[in-house]
């Protein structure tokens, strides 16, 4: 599981954190001065426009590639009115605001993968979306280290842009009680989203404690996992689980799941409706059974621990599905994540 680091841009001086602490991360992974340069004209950039426009300011949040060490991934989102033409806003040479002259479009000519998503403020009604009351805007982008050997390389970044996964600790919290699993073996594809009970601590050394036994899973049966899971947390406060395998030739998804992580697939041919188990992981578990289904390719699926509202609808998000998944994990944090617990999305396409 990634790593993410965050920063609150409102004012210049945030703007100015931002773009050193990410050269600072990026240094680290080996991007080269010239590479550094361009991040710091992309934060400086996104930055200007956070303050300028955002109403009351965003977030920028980077990482890594989910597999792949010798990259950035970053995500700017805030909730402000939005950008009425994101297609023009985007456009190279278009500057929103005389920040360093580019503009977004400069932003997405220095990143290696670019995505973005904008809805404005007072278009539901026009749009006959009752249900969205959020509009905002979010940015993803990744850079590749430019020194970095081929090899796998290619692989494990076409694998990164199928999947989206976002966690946070509770508000206040150091320690994420939340944990998201992703493996690939033999042409099966592993995917869990884990809740440690309650937050802090005790609820981190639970979800650490299952994704210790998720790491050694080869392709076993899911219920053999699930209960290998069960007799490791029985030392911890426990945990709740929901865990799908995916196999893409085979057009097969299989589910099994003890509490409330939920598990949406959307765009699919034939409706998936997985029932969880009552119980914790660790302490109390009813009969557990493992379900299947049909995997439509080019279908997506979401894993969100309850720190999530399940409130969400895609409908009210037009075009947003076929964005980037990672987009997609951002924009669904941002708009329903509860400030009372951690919080995980895990998608992937």
């Amino acid at each position: 599981m990634r790593e993410f680091h965050s920063q609150i841009i409102t004012d210049e001086a945030q703007v100015g954190a931002a773009r050193r602490a990410v050269q600072r991360y990026a240094s680290v992974l080996g991007f080269g001065e010239g590479q550094l340069a361009e991040l710091a004209i992309i934060v400086q950039e996104i930055g200007t426009n956070a303050v300028r426009y955002a109403t009351h300011g965003g977030c920028l949040h980077w990482t890594t590639p989910h597999g792949v060490e010798a990259g950035l991934e970053l995500f700017y989102a805030d909730k402000g009115p939005g950008i009425y033409d994101l297609d023009r806003a985007i456009r190279d040479g278009v500057s929103t605001g005389g920040s360093l002259g580019g503009g977004l479009g400069a932003v997405r000519r220095l990143m290696d993968e670019f995505d973005a998503y904008s809805s404005v403020k007072g278009t539901t009604r026009r749009l006959g979306l009752s249900r969205r009351t959020t509009h905002g805007t979010a940015l993803m982008g990744r850079k590749w280290v430019a020194a970095a050997t081929p090899g796998g390389a290619a692989a494990r970044r076409g694998h990164a842009q199928r999947l989206g996964a976002w966690s946070r600790p509770h508000p206040g919290e150091d320690e994420n009680g939340d944990a998201y699993f992703v493996r690939e073996h033999d042409g099966e594809l592993l995917l869990a989203v884990v809740d440690g009970l309650g937050h802090g601590r005790g609820a981190h050394e639970a979800s650490r404690a299952a994704l210790e036994t998720l790491g050694q899973w080869r392709g076993e049966p899911l219920e053999v996992l699930l209960m290998e899971v069960h007799d490791a947390l029985r030392a911890t406060r426990g945990a709740v689980m929901a865990a799908v395998v995916l196999n893409a030739e085979a057009e097969t998804l299989h589910y099994i799941g003890v509490g409330n992580v939920e598990v949406r697939v959307l765009g699919a041919h034939e409706p998936v409706r997985p029932i969880p188990a009552n119980g914790t992981l660790g302490a109390r578990l009813t009969q557990v059974r493992v379900w299947p289904y049909r995997w439509t390719p080019g279908s997506t699926i979401v894993l969100a621990s309850d720190g999530l509202s399940a409130k969400w609808d895609p409908s009210a998000y037009p075009n947003l599905l076929p964005r980037s998944p990672q987009l997609l994990a951002g924009v669904l944090l941002r708009d329903f994540s509860r400030t009372s617990d951690d919080a995980t999305v895990l998608v992937y396409r």
